[in-house]
């Protein structure tokens, strides 16, 4: 069954949208991968990631990902989403002990820890890790480790913020928000699926990474708008609450406002596209890396289109009490053990405080 949620504004895009055919396998395979990793321990567990159905999700962001493509791509989200709710509830509340997992993240991501992790969190990021690198390059996986290391550090940083929410601005609940939801590490998975990479000499442009920044910013809006009574309720870093905090707005007052945000971030990323074929002309591209290009760009339109039906549809973002408490003690939080035998990493909180 479909589960939608209407949300507090109207999402309409001017983009296509589609979904993988192959999201049932994708949603079979994950969560048989989440129990061989330890990723869910118990019955309710199981039951949950039934329900989350992150194989439906993750067709809908990467709807042109294949067999077991998407099979991998379905298998980090249900790794990044577990990872980031163990601090939806008391650990989120602990920078000290996150500053540690964190550290103990970096090792694992790199190959730098003391000591083989044994535990669950560690097992599953190895396994993706293994997986992506028989399949891109070098440079790709550095790309993608960075995403992910950036990531572990917007968790942590998220976590100094919640017992000061009062303090955050909208600029810097954007600034929170680009780190912890990870969208850097989705969009990468785009390439995974469309089995190309984007040229090193056109990733780094001011025009692609304002085109993955307008999808980062979309996501945060489509996110923040349909978790607005859960991260009421947690006490969440929100852009819609700071925006009502700081600006002491009314929540349709914000809304109104973030809606207007959306329009103007589509619109740069419509213009920016526009532009596309200049830049190509300077770079003295081929053919096939133009046509690989407009491809990638024609997927970004499908994951921002798509993230809408994800959040719509994902009882992740009911507001049933069932799915707004945090998932601590169901099988999840006490089996991964994410902080056994780490050494303080006072390094990170100090680069993150603030």
């Amino acid at each position: 069954m479909i589960h939608t949620q209407r949300a507090a504004i109207e999402f309409n895009f001017p983009f296509p949208r589609d979904l993988s055919p192959d999201i049932e396998q994708a949603q079979r395979h994950s969560l048989e991968w989440a129990r061989q990793m330890g990723l869910a321990t118990t019955d309710t567990a199981h039951r949950f990631l039934e329900k989350w159905n992150w194989g439906r999700l993750t067709g809908h962001c990467l709807p042109t990902a294949r067999g077991a493509n998407l099979d991998l791509a379905t298998d980090w989200m249900t790794w990044g989403f577990l990872y980031d709710d163990q601090f939806a509830g008391p650990l989120g509340n602990q920078p000290d002990r996150v500053a540690r997992i964190t550290e103990n993240m970096m090792g694992v991501l790199y190959g730098t820890s003391a000591a083989p992790r044994e535990d669950a969190c560690a097992r599953g990021i190895t396994d993706i890790l293994q997986r992506l690198s028989s399949k891109m390059s070098p440079a790709w996986m550095a790309r993608f480790r960075d995403d992910l290391k950036w990531f572990f550090i917007g968790v942590l940083r998220m976590t100094t913020f919640r017992n000061r929410l009062s303090q955050i601005d909208t600029r810097t609940a954007f600034e929170i928000r680009r780190l912890d939801i990870s969208m850097d590490a989705v969009i990468d998975l785009i390439e995974v699926a469309e089995g190309f990479e984007v040229p090193e000499v056109l990733f780094g442009t001011t025009q692609i990474q304002t085109l993955r920044q307008c999808v980062i910013d979309i996501v945060i809006i489509q996110n923040d708008v349909f978790s607005l009574p859960k991260d009421r309720h947690q006490q969440e870093v929100n852009v819609i609450l700071a925006m009502e905090r700081s600006e002491n707005l009314t929540t349709a007052q914000a809304l109104a406002r973030v809606s207007s945000l959306l329009d103007e971030t589509v619109q740069q990323f419509l213009s920016v596209k526009a532009g596309m074929p200049a830049l190509y002309e300077v770079l003295g591209l081929g053919a096939t890396d133009r046509a690989r290009m407009d491809r990638y760009i024609h997927c970004l339109e499908l994951m921002i289109h798509g993230c809408v039906y994800s959040h719509a549809e994902c009882v992740r973002y009911s507001t049933s009490s069932e799915h707004t408490q945090p998932i601590a003690g169901r099988g999840f939080i006490q089996d991964l053990h994410l902080d056994a035998g780490i050494e303080p990493g006072q390094a990170l909180v100090r680069t993150t405080q603030g």
